[in-house]
């Protein structure tokens, strides 16, 4: 295949980004009762491979059931998604992934969600060169809150009396696609909600490299073919002391895409104030 596409080589794209945020969203405290899921995969075919992943996790410090709105002075409400969908049509395929989902509290160094992945994909690798392996995997923190001045009976946010807490909302999306002949993916993703502390910022990360199944460093014409775009998008709206007056809105929006012989790489990460 590369042989066929040398001419290609000059668009050829190698990107690195790092983007942070310094916001005010706060982790919320867990419920009495917290769950763990994990799930490992590892699959290798020549032939067809499918693969979909669907995570959702809301935490309150409230009655979730009745919202919207959030109805109480410090209510607040955070959400992890998670989406990975990979299909490799007629080719040797590689597909390795772990998944782990925690819902109790997290240090700073800590995440309710972690996922690693790894995938090789060449078209030819069956005796043909007809196959694609379109992917994409796209992760998502999203924190509300109320404003409140903390009181006897406000809000369990773990501060003490007195605290002023501002109205947040935040939203940060972070992921990739991709529609290849040749690749070895490896992508991370994490993120935090909830805490014991107040002080444990939200969190999240997203990391995606794409080159060639055999890439020699520095040479494009072994790099990966086909296109993949990578991607980060945030809307982060602050509020002034107990006061539902919005103080500070950021929007931020980055997106890279590459195609012909290419490599790719993004990295992204997200964290409260």
């Amino acid at each position: 295949m590369k042989g066929k596409t040398a001419l290609l080589v000059a668009l050829v794209v190698v990107i690195a980004l790092c983007g942070s945020y310094v916001t005010a969203a706060r982790t919320l405290p867990p419920t009495n009762e917290t769950s763990t899921i994990s799930v490992t995969t590892s699959v290798s075919a020549i032939g067809n491979v499918y693969s979909r992943s669907d995570i959702v996790y809301v935490q309150g410090n409230g009655n979730l059931s009745d919202n919207p709105p959030l109805s109480q002075d410090g209510e607040g409400q955070s959400t992890i998604s998670y989406q990975e969908d990979t299909m490799a049509v007629s080719g040797n395929v590689t597909y390795d992934k772990y998944t782990n989902l925690d819902t109790g509290p997290k240090t700073a160094n800590g995440n309710n969600l972690e996922t690693q992945r790894i995938v090789t994909y060449d078209s030819s690798g069956d005796g043909t060169e007809n196959g694609k392996m379109v992917s994409s995997e796209s992760i998502l923190v999203e924190t509300i809150a109320t404003n409140a001045t903390m009181g006897e009976g406000c809000c369990p946010w773990g501060t003490a009396d007195g605290t002023a807490l501002s109205g947040t909302s935040d939203i940060v999306i972070a992921g990739s696609d991709m529609v290849v002949s040749e690749a070895a993916v490896v992508s991370t993703s994490d993120a935090r909600i909830t805490a014991d502390s107040i002080s444990t910022p939200v969190a999240l990360d997203y990391t995606i490299q794409v080159e060639g199944v055999n890439q020699t460093p520095g040479d494009p014409s072994t790099g990966a073919v086909g296109t993949a775009t990578a991607y980060v998008t945030a809307n982060l709206q602050e509020g002034l002391g107990d006061s539902p007056a919005v103080g500070t809105e950021v929007t931020y929006s980055d997106v890279t895409s590459a195609s012909g012989l290419f490599t790719l790489a993004k990295e992204v990460s997200y964290t409260s104030g």
